[in-house]
């Protein structure tokens, strides 16, 4: 793949841009949506786990008060970027799902005891999966509070635009079906869609791709596991 094209949130976005560029390949950056923290209010007491979709809920903690009255409690993540980023911000005991949000559920209900008190999820305003429904069922107490939101990005970077209307060969990373949605709307605003057959999309998983399949004909690809390793190899595959 002669280029390709991030279309992540930052700070994530410019970690996967270098590490594609260690990889030898020419990176350009195109957030499709921004992540802003959310003022909540946190419970303290009498919690039993913390859970955690996305680093971006962790990053949102740093601003929150209560973080210190959290960081002794059981932190389950869904994957290991997530996990990462909770061990830097001070918890000690993470578990990573090494999946996604079902990979999770799995996690929770074979290391927690519903009955061991309620879970405490920390998730985006806007979610693709119902994680809290989902455990809810299995009879856990789950505690949803949203702690950040994203916002679209309604424009591609300069960049990014000229390399898509140039019809050059061209990947583009999605990572999200929110973000994928963003993106599909972006490219629709600079009036480049249909997007040519040169672009080829690299999801990492099969919901990501629906809003991209009315920007052209353009192959779209799926990760054989919910992350960024399984993106790289697909890419690397595609060489």
């Amino acid at each position: 793949m002669a280029r390709l094209l991030v279309t992540r949130p930052d700070p994530d976005a410019t970690r996967t841009a270098r590490s594609l560029r260690m990889r030898g390949h020419d990176v350009l950056v195109s957030p499709a949506i921004r992540i802003e923290p959310i003022d909540a209010h946190l419970p303290e007491d009498g919690l039993q786990a913390v859970l955690v979709t996305s680093a971006n809920a962790v990053r949102a903690l740093q601003v929150h008060g209560e973080l210190q009255s959290l960081q002794h409690l059981p932190l389950y993540a869904v994957g290991d970027r997530t996990a990462a980023e909770a061990h830097h911000l001070g918890f000690a005991s993470v578990d990573s799902a090494h999946g996604n949000a079902a990979d999770l559920a799995e996690l929770i209900r074979e290391r927690v005891a519903p009955s061991d008190g309620p879970l405490l999820y920390l998730a985006a305003d806007r979610r693709a999966g119902h994680l809290e429904d989902e455990l809810a069922a299995a009879g856990f107490s789950v505690i949803l509070k949203e702690i950040y939101r994203s916002t679209p990005a309604e424009t591609l970077t300069p960049e990014a635009k000229a390399a898509l209307a140039d019809g050059e060969e061209i990947g583009i990373l999605v990572y999200s079906a929110e973000s994928a949605a963003a993106f599909a709307r972006a490219v629709e605003a600079a009036g480049l869609r249909p997007l040519k057959k040169s672009a080829t999309y690299f999801c990492l998983s099969e919901q990501m791709a629906g809003p991209l399949r009315n920007l052209g004909e353009g192959p779209i690809l799926v990760a054989n596991r919910p992350n960024e390793a399984s993106l790289f190899e697909l890419i690397e595959g595609r060489r």
